[in-house]
């Protein structure tokens, strides 16, 4: 994360393609600039045709269809009329005789204004992309080479692409035979190297592992050879180290992280998928350490671990090992992931389950030693399984220790692993199987003041006993000492 504040702000890029063209060797160029989820709408409504008969309208659809057959971005096609000059969120494209206000340099085609807005992670994102065409030109719509001599026409089509990259939020390439020159030539279609930055500008966030964020605690580290702002945003100079964990949520849910670390200055971050910054930690931590609460809305986010592109506190540097901590609270149980199965025989079912201290009312996943817990899964059966003859088993681990939920609902530790797991019950399989794996326990009563247990919960079929299906997360419960 950069170590300067971010603000708010607008800005207009303009991209000129120009007569002559200029062929060397190297790759695409991108700043890192983008749309948000690698879509937008474009409105289109080109009135006229060509000298050769092909309606203006059409060509500029078919250069929109360039990019969106052969590459992960996406257009939305509005065929409206839409003033590109008018600051207004859409994106829109005509003939005029100025640039909004602005003459046309001298051997200007076209101009494509960007719009930016700045965002915390990376590079601003485009939220508007107008093209204007030098109506002054004389146009035509051919392939190949461009028509010789003076008093040629220019390919409509290819300025048209060229345009449009620059909307998606392509550079000029001057070095690699590319669509993308800053001079127009002979090259009528996207290249394999604009295609290229086309990919890497969308699909940069996938170049860094995203790990399922585990409730309770996590240790790792931010070091050289990790995943940096820059390389999971395709472009700017924040070369800061960051770690991504992924939550589903299925239900609003309140997620409560710390980052500890006595000497990494840590840096939390929760965002959606597109990397845009939902939330971020207020520092209330103390030293180097970082905390963050927020209540979300049920989708899928990331948690980002992060440090500063550059040293702020004396104390605190960029390189280091942490801890990761997160709990959760919400009115609902939480999905466990995707069930696993034991055997190579595919995963089924769907499991989800939590505790709570409210006999189901509201679920968590840290708890004082003193508070009544209740720990319940829900296993909902694959339809082929239903009624057929099978069992259910649940497991709770803390450390190396496991323990194994009997016939009559105890736990009991497992020191003999080659005996067959005990089952907790059997019998025809209903729909939904519900496993109380503790009901109304207050860990005090028992000589417990602090714990960490991993719940785990399945079920099988009596015919193929060595496959289980079972959840891939657990469920977490983390007992803390009682406040004094």
């Amino acid at each position: 994360m950069a170590a300067t504040g971010s603000s708010f702000l607008a800005r207009i890029a303009a991209s000129l393609a120009l007569y002559f063209v200029s062929v060397q060797s190297a790759a695409f160029e991108i700043s890192g600039s983008k749309w948000k989820g690698g879509t937008t709408d474009f409105y289109v409504s080109l009135s006229g045709e060509s000298p050769s008969g092909i309606a203006w309208h059409d060509s500029f659809l078919a250069a929109i269809a360039d990019w969106d057959d052969n590459t992960v971005f996406d257009f939305t096609v509005i065929e409206q009329p839409i003033d590109p000059c008018l600051e207004d969120g859409l994106n829109s494209v005509e003939f005029t005789n100025e640039v909004c206000g602005s003459e046309y340099g001298a051997n200007t085609l076209a101009v494509t204004l960007r719009r930016l807005s700045t965002t915390l992670l990376g590079e601003p994102n485009i939220f508007e992309a107008d093209i204007v065409i030098n109506s002054d030109v004389r146009y035509d719509i051919y392939d190949g080479a461009l028509y010789p001599g003076s008093n040629r026409r220019i390919d409509f089509r290819r300025v048209a692409i060229h345009e449009l990259g620059h909307v998606i939020g392509l550079e000029h390439e001057s070095q690699e035979l590319a669509i993308m020159a800053p001079s127009i030539g002979d090259i009528d279609r996207p290249t394999q190297d604009d295609l290229a930055g086309v990919e890497t500008l969308y699909t940069a966030l996938s170049s860094c592992t995203q790990n399922a964020l585990v409730l309770g605690e996590k240790t790792n580290s931010l070091s050289e050879g990790d995943c940096t702002v820059a390389q999971i945003t395709a472009g700017g100079t924040d070369f800061s180290y960051i770690d991504l964990y992924r939550i589903d949520l299925e239900k609003a849910a309140t997620l409560s992280l710390t980052m500890t670390s006595s000497s990494l200055d840590s840096v939390l971050l929760v965002s959606d998928l597109n990397l845009t910054v939902i939330d971020f930690d207020d520092k209330s931590a103390e030293g180097c350490s970082s905390t963050l609460t927020r209540q979300l809305n049920p989708g899928s986010y990331l948690v980002l671990a992060n440090t500063f592109d550059k040293q702020v506190d004396p104390a605190c540097v960029t390189e280091g090992d942490y801890s990761l901590t997160a709990h959760y609270q919400s009115g609902y149980p939480l999905p466990l992931g995707p069930v696993i199965s034991t055997s190579d025989t595919p995963a089924r079912g769907t499991i989800t389950g939590a505790a709570s201290n409210s006999n189901g009312g509201f679920y968590q996943s840290r708890f004082g030693a003193d508070e009544s817990i209740k720990v319940i899964g829900q296993i909902a059966v694959a339809e082929q399984d239903i009624g057929k003859k099978g069992f259910v088993v649940a497991a709770a681990i803390t450390g190396d220790q496991i323990f194994a939920l009997n016939s009559v609902g105890v736990f009991v530790e497992r020191v003999d692993n080659s005996r067959p797991f005990p089952q907790h019950r059997k019998g025809a399989l209903s729909a939904n199987e519900e496993v109380i794996m503790l009901d109304s326990v207050v860990p005090t009563t028992l000589g417990i003041t602090e714990l960490d247990v991993d719940f785990l919960l399945g079920y099988g079929l009596d015919s193929d006993p060595g496959t289980v299906f079972y959840n891939s997360t657990p469920i977490k419960m983390v007992i803390e000492p009682a406040s004094p």
